[in-house]
């Protein structure tokens, strides 16, 4: 046997079989066990130790989980008694369909969504604390994900840490955190990272439970947030990256599959909430075609911006009507992006993975048709992954020095100290109705909403003629604003401008038909002007709207009763009692008859 065949058997025999080493070098099978057999002691030297289960965790790796769980606990421990804010209302307003098991099935498209709202309210009721704690502990699992994925792309023990940490802390996961109704971000992201853990450790194992288990959490993604449906386009990013595309393009049909018909089940909804974004903004005001060669650059421009620099966060990111200077640093910025990007795809495959991560969680988000802000800092939160890991990726190799490594860990170790800090310090923007839209106007100067919400702060507190002027300015932002015009008429009808106020109601019934509270203001003022058939006619509107409301019946029955019609003031006040046994206003208002 040649020189080089015994050196080939050597440097193969444990990558190859022994019929394939025959094969290639030409000779008899027996030749080669032959040659291995001999040389015992010379083949056991060679052997590689053998590799560690890449998917096991070591001890020291359940500390570092511990630790990043405790640096969550620390940012968000002053947010876990903030109250109901903004959109959480809606979960007020639904406290009967709470208490009840059909709440489950009200949106079963979104059912692991509605699940934790249920969940909550049976344990303690309308608590907000446990509302928002499922909140943090889906957060702590993201970040724990992290720090288990980003072990398997890197060799640097250092980096898996520093990601997670990163998105540990990072202001910009507020949304998706501290706001209760921002929650399906976090819940959504973690359980998505589940999924593509499972993948990956199906593919690297070929043990195909694990597939079946990442298709499993891939529903379940879907079934607590719509924007999950890219996932797909996550896993094929990565099989591209590492070249085993081929080997792995059945898994993922699988999934393009599932997100299909998914897809169909979302176009029939898709109605629901052009509607909605229209009713609650003024009719053709709040959806409409965007130019995406504006809409891109500004959302990526503005995230990067964000990520790097987190000072001018708020609910409401609308400052998007700027010169060509800042308009031309988004570009720049966005550009730099997808350099970035294109270089990478040659030079560290890791680095273009993740830089494709970021880019593809965002799609649906991205559309021109105006389904979606244009950025909100929740729609990152998941894609945020890719950020961290880049980042830290690229700072490591900058200080991959043993010069440069201690300053280096003491650099981020401020960074991570200041990002901590202004997380904290933006948490308490999130404590108070009042603290949180007195923070949003200082930043969302152009955004209606904002405005409205200002003059609900301004009105709890009294100062309805301020609380006026911030529903006026909402108007003169969005003049096809029905909240705006009826929250002003409020204010006015307080005033004394009647007449005003009266106008700005009709108007917001104009610009939104289904304001029943608009009607009911628009009674009250006819009863106290006696107009008893005008009040009852504005209450009956407002019934056909809310027929489930009994307060609603109350008023009518006290309007029938006013107008000395007692036998239809009887039948509304025992309408209210049907709705809700023992309203004291109905009991009252029949004992009244009766006297």
């Amino acid at each position: 046997m040649k020189y080089s065949q015994k050196k080939f058997i050597q440097g193969n025999y444990q990558k190859l079989s022994n019929l394939q080493i025959a094969t290639k070098l030409g000779i008899d099978e027996e030749d080669v066990e032959a040659h291995i057999n001999s040389n015992k002691r010379l083949f056991k030297k060679s052997e590689k130790p053998e590799r560690k289960d890449i998917f096991s965790l070591q001890k020291n790796d359940y500390f570092t989980i511990g630790l990043l769980i405790v640096l969550v606990i620390i940012v968000y421990i002053n947010s876990v008694n903030a109250p109901f804010l903004s959109d959480d209302t809606s979960i007020v307003a639904q406290e009967k369909l709470l208490s009840s098991i059909n709440y489950l099935t009200n949106q079963p498209m979104f059912f692991f969504q509605s699940i934790r709202y249920f969940l909550a309210y049976q344990i303690g009721g309308l608590t907000p604390a446990l509302f928002r704690i499922p909140n943090i502990i889906f957060h702590a699992g993201f970040v724990t994900m992290i720090y288990i994925i980003s072990k398997l792309f890197t060799k640097n023990k250092n980096i898996p840490f520093f990601v997670a940490a990163l998105a540990a802390v990072h202001p910009m996961m507020i949304e998706s955190v501290t706001w209760i109704s921002g929650g399906v971000y976090s819940q959504s992201a973690l359980i998505t990272l589940l999924s593509f853990y499972s993948y990956l450790r199906g593919c690297k194992t070929q043990n195909m439970k694990w597939t079946i288990l990442s298709y499993i959490f891939f529903v379940i993604a879907l079934s607590t947030s719509e924007k999950t449906i890219i996932f797909p386009f996550i896993i094929a990013a990565y099989d591209l990256s590492f070249g085993t595309m081929r080997a792995n393009w059945k898994k993922i049909a699988g999934f393009f599959s599932l997100s299909f018909v998914y897809g169909l089940m979302l176009l029939t909804i898709v109605g629901e909430r052009v509607d909605a974004l229209n009713t609650a903004q003024g009719s053709n005001s709040a959806v409409g075609i965007t130019n995406p060669l504006i809409q891109i650059p500004t959302a990526i421009g503005t995230y990067l911006k964000l990520y790097f620099w987190p000072d001018k966060l708020t609910l409401y990111q609308s400052e998007f009507q700027m010169g060509l200077i800042p308009f031309a640093f988004l570009v720049i910025l966005t550009i730099s992006y997808i350099i970035a990007l294109i270089y990478s795809y040659k030079k560290d495959k890791s680095i273009f993975f993740w830089l494709s991560f970021f880019i593809i969680t965002l799609l649906p988000t991205l559309n021109p048709f105006g389904l979606s802000w244009i950025v909100a800092e929740r729609y990152s939160y998941f894609g945020s992954v890719g950020l961290y890991f880049v980042f830290v990726s690229v700072f490591f190799k900058i200080f991959d020095n043993q010069k440069l490594k201690t300053f280096g860990y003491l650099i981020f170790t401020i960074i991570i100290l200041s990002l901590s800090i202004r997380t904290i310090v933006r948490n308490i923007d999130w404590q108070t109705e009042d603290n949180l839209w007195i923070a949003t106007a200082k930043i969302s100067k152009s955004d209606p909403k904002t405005f409205n919400n200002l003059g609900d702060v301004y009105s709890r507190s009294g100062d309805i003629q301020k609380a006026s002027e911030a529903f006026a300015h909402a108007i003169e932002l969005n003049p096809n604003y029905p909240d705006a015009h009826h929250n002003l008429a409020n204010s006015y009808q307080k005033l004394g401008r009647i007449d005003e106020a009266v106008e700005l109601y009709k108007k917001a019934i104009t610009l939104n038909p289904n304001l029943w509270q608009s009607y009911q203001s628009l009674a009250s003022i006819s009863f106290d002007n006696k107009k008893y058939d005008e009040a009852a006619g504005y209450i009956d509107s407002a019934i056909k709207i809310y027929p489930n409301n009994p307060q609603l019946y109350v008023n009518l029955g006290t309007i029938y009763s006013q107008s000395g019609n007692n036998s239809k003031a009887k039948r509304s006040f025992e309408k209210a009692l049907e709705l809700e046994p023992g309203n004291e206003y109905a009991i009252g208002g029949l004992e009244a008859i009766r006297r």
